[in-house]
């Protein structure tokens, strides 16, 4: 039986952290007392970690799209960043990604699984680099700013026949199951300086959709986004302090991570014509951990 869901932003965030807005949080220490750390890029490398990430948006999806004769919504599924000073930089700029002009929506995206379907999509090859079923899952990032943006952080399962397409292309709706878990959506339009408003979500379930308001300015410096993933129930942080909670069905299977910053116009607002280039979704970690055996 489905549980009711339930969602609350704590008293204790609005009271106790309204004075970080402008300063950002300070990393928390690598070892969390109760979890096994089992997959984590601190981005101190001169070069993405190949071993780690693929460096483009489901390129899996965008050659079966082709195949079947729909068009891909993203012109180039491949990444635009910079590594700089250990943090990495998911970069939109005036012509990378590659796009014909700047109006055309655009993606820099960065995950760590990918797959390719064979002759049927009863047929396909998991290309997993990290997935993970259950625990909890972090980043220390700070947004950009802006109509048409779109900071995010989230997990796919890594089989591409239980994601958010049918074998035709149509996108599921509502009620059609749990696909995805959505630890941060933020639009770059519902920044202020001194609130931001993110979308939290597990898709599709009859209460996807969420929007709590939390006191910072999510641009103005780096804060750690986080989510603890169970059996029935995934609770959502920012800085250390709980702003949602989830009861109800999540994915029975392994989920990989994908971190991007979109452009384009449509639910996250119009694309700025006055956007000022380069705009950057910078990440200074991402952490995932397991609850300890006991």
């Amino acid at each position: 039986m489905q549980k009711p869901c339930v969602w609350a932003t704590c008293l204790c965030w609005l009271l106790g952290l309204g004075g970080s807005v402008a300063a950002g949080t300070p990393a928390p220490p690598l070892e969390k007392p109760g979890w096994v750390l089992t997959f984590h890029d601190e981005f101190d490398r001169p070069q993405l970690n190949d071993m780690y990430w693929y460096s483009a948006y489901r390129s899996g999806r965008k050659e079966y799209f082709k195949r079947i004769g729909r068009e891909s919504r993203w012109a180039d599924h491949n990444a635009h960043y910079v590594l700089e000073d250990g943090v990495l930089k998911l970069r939109i700029d005036e012509n990378l990604p590659f796009r014909p002009d700047k109006s055309t929506r655009c993606v820099s995206c960065i995950q760590t699984s990918d797959h390719r379907f064979g002759a049927t999509t009863a047929e396909y090859q998991i290309l997993d680099k990290f997935a993970q079923k259950y625990g909890w899952f972090e980043i220390r990032a700070k947004c950009t700013r802006g109509s048409g943006l779109l900071n995010a952080f989230w997990l796919h399962q890594h089989d591409p026949t239980k994601q958010e397409y049918t074998p035709e292309g149509e996108r599921k709706n509502v009620g059609d199951g749990v696909v995805e878990i959505d630890i941060i959506e933020l639009q770059g339009r519902n920044i202020h300086d001194d609130r931001s408003s993110v979308d939290i979500n597990v898709h599709f379930t009859e209460s996807a959709h969420h929007r709590p308001e939390i006191p910072i300015d999510a641009s103005a410096g780096f804060h750690v986004y986080a989510m603890e993933w169970q059996e029935e129930r995934v609770d959502w942080y920012v800085d250390g302090e709980l702003i949602g909670t989830y009861e109800g069905p999540t994915p029975q299977e392994k989920m990989f991570v994908l971190i991007a910053l979109f452009q384009y116009s449509g639910w996250i607002g119009e694309i700025d014509p006055e956007t000022v280039y380069p705009r950057d979704f910078e990440i200074d970690y991402v952490r995932v951990y397991a609850r300890e055996e006991k």
